[in-house]
């Protein structure tokens, strides 16, 4: 009996220590001031800001937070105010926005994801809803300039 006694106390601190450890954790991890990430991707498909999100999702394992106000053109915005890294300089992975009427996008804007970037800065993008057949990825070659932002977490 003493035995049980003794090993359901043991027991406790040990859950009580593994509570306080995961506790000191979740308290780091807030510490690093990272902006917040969406937990599921709410555009439809297939919608250019779908493909954007998922394929974003794929790569780094997160989705954008913003869910409203969010058509393409508003991206660059949207991200700003979720403090998300916005920059005219292209990286491999980022979001590509493009402004009404920029490069080929219609009114609504458009935002892709940079594959690969080449030495001149101009980049890769893989897109969905780009061209002839909205369900079918394709690459487009964009270049950097006046109404084109990329978009990192």
């Amino acid at each position: 009996m003493l035995g049980l006694l003794f090993m359901g106390v043991t027991l406790g601190v040990n859950v009580k220590g593994a509570h306080a450890q995961n506790s000191v954790g979740y308290r780091a991890s807030i510490s690093t001031n990272k902006p917040p990430v969406g937990h599921y991707n709410p555009f439809s498909y297939p919608q250019c800001t779908w493909w954007a999100d998922q394929r974003y999702h794929q790569l780094h394992g997160v989705y954008v937070p913003w869910t409203t106000n969010a058509n393409a053109w508003q991206w660059t915005y949207r991200a700003y105010q979720f403090g998300w890294r916005v920059s005219s300089k292209a990286s491999a992975g980022a979001i590509i926005d493009l402004q009404p009427w920029v490069q080929g996008a219609y009114g609504s804007g458009h935002v892709a994801v940079v594959e690969k970037v080449y030495g001149d800065g101009s980049v890769l993008a893989s897109n969905l809803n780009w061209g002839y057949n909205p369900y079918r990825v394709t690459y487009v070659h964009f270049y950097p300039g006046r109404g084109v932002t990329f978009i990192q977490w």
